[in-house]
């Protein structure tokens, strides 16, 4: 496949106050194998120097659009979302990175298997503190083809998102459209991300693919990060509403399972949190 067969990607990145990292997650797109892309920065109103930060670059594949208003976190994800051309969309936080391949690969996965029904595309992460050194890493249950029903199930069961963060999945833009987009309820901003996915789900099926393509950053004033202790409340809520819903097909058993693997999830979580730096 030549450059000039190869499928626009959109990159969006929505960013707020994100001076001390935004110059890195742009660095780790620019640094693609893949080079047909959109780069898509949606400043939610900094207060800091971010956009000083974006605007350094000179790459003309970057545009820079500056909401009127601030519209929290899942508002302007929706609001970078919107912008999005290509073929396929990765929402990349601003505190995030991505590995040089990480494009190529996932648009390989996505056209090598045309005709299957794929609607995101996922992979194995790595998980960074601040200065960017990698603490652990984490992988989807699962290769290749996963049913998109069984994934939303899977992830029930173990009682948090195995998708991973925005940054590490690519979407088919097509099928984003057809969705509701984030959820901008408050109260769900912690698992916005996940709610999309699910919903996605319901469209078409997972493909999963071997390797370590992304690095999650743990930032202390994040959202994952300054949730805390509330994040199983969050999630036994939403698995509710999931479970509720007769379109993804899930029983009792599954709520209750991940209702008790949550609160683990959540400890865990909490005490790798407390002591990453």
């Amino acid at each position: 496949m030549n450059n000039f067969e190869l499928p626009l990607v959109s990159i969006c990145i929505p960013c707020y106050n994100a001076e001390k990292f935004v110059g890195d997650t742009l660095r780790s797109v620019l640094a693609q194998t893949y080079c047909n892309l959109e780069i898509i920065v949606c400043d939610d109103c900094s207060t800091d120097n971010t956009l000083q930060v974006v605007k350094s670059f000179a790459d003309p594949r970057i545009t820079v659009y500056v909401n009127e208003q601030n519209l929290g976190c899942s508002g302007n994800y929706n609001r970078a979302l919107s912008y999005a051309k290509g073929k396929y969309v990765k929402l990349l936080c601003a505190d995030d990175l991505i590995t040089p391949n990480c494009i190529e690969r996932q648009v390989q996965a996505f056209e090598e298997n045309e005709g299957k029904n794929i609607v995101m595309v996922t992979a194995s992460k790595y998980v960074i503190n601040e200065s960017g050194k990698r603490i652990f890493s984490k992988s989807f249950p699962g290769r290749g083809l996963i049913d998109g029903k069984k994934a939303v199930q899977k992830c029930v069961r173990h009682g948090t998102s195995l998708f991973g963060e925005p940054g590490l999945l690519l979407m088919k833009t097509e099928s984003l459209r057809k969705t509701e987009g984030v959820i901008e309820d408050k109260y769900f901003t912690y698992c916005n991300d996940f709610d999309l996915w699910c919903k996605m789900m319901l469209q078409g099926n997972l493909f999963v693919i071997s390797g370590k393509l992304f690095s999650f950053r743990i930032v202390s004033t994040s959202v994952t990060a300054t949730t805390g202790r509330k994040q199983a409340q969050i999630l036994k809520k939403y698995f509710a509403r999931l479970c509720a819903d007769p379109a993804y097909g899930l029983t009792r058993t599954d709520y209750y399972t991940g209702k008790y693997m949550m609160y683990i999830m959540c400890f865990a979580r909490n005490i790798v949190y407390k002591f990453i730096k």
